[in-house]
């Protein structure tokens, strides 16, 4: 591809709101953008010499912000929290960025519980815990203009896990 640059701003943040309650936050802004150069496509692709100077990098979203909580009401267990929200972005193989479809933006909410016992330890997760349906992956065609694959991402998830301590 031709050369890009990324550029723009973290933000990132804890603080230990009570001794057995942490939050934490954190944002990303990111300007990705092609500095210069043409895509020579094809006679089977969806154009010729595109020009994609200044044009937005594809898989990039501009705006993603997590926030989190871990939160331990006993000695042995902890209640773990995560969001995460992504802002829409330009498909695969659409340097030109001219689809006029995006990825969605996407909101996502995960929760975890553990418990320590003096044999190991046992966890449940809730994964996409609002059953969004969402992706973050898409692909343009390369051969018909208005044409894209879109790889969807589970709902809703449940797991259980079970640690044993062999010493």
């Amino acid at each position: 591809l031709p050369p890009s640059r990324r550029q723009g701003l973290e933000l990132e943040g804890a603080w230990q709101a009570a001794e057995s309650l942490r939050l934490r936050a954190g944002y990303t802004y990111t300007d990705a953008r092609f500095r210069e150069g043409v895509l020579p496509g094809g006679p089977f692709a969806i154009g010729t010499n595109l020009d994609v100077a200044g044009k937005h990098v594809p898989l990039v979203p501009a705006h993603k912000l997590n926030a989190g909580f871990s939160w331990s009401p006993a000695p042995r267990a902890q209640l773990t929290g995560n969001l995460l929200a992504l802002s829409s972005q330009y498909m695969d193989n659409d340097e030109p960025n001219t689809l006029g479809v995006k990825i969605p933006r996407a909101v996502l909410a995960d929760l975890k519980f553990a418990y320590g016992f003096s044999w190991g330890r046992v966890a449940f997760s809730v994964n996409n815990l609002f059953n969004r349906s969402y992706y973050t992956y898409a692909v343009r065609s390369q051969f018909t203009a208005d044409r894209y694959a879109v790889y969807p991402l589970p709902g809703r998830t449940l797991g259980l896990t079970v640690e044993f301590k062999l010493l």
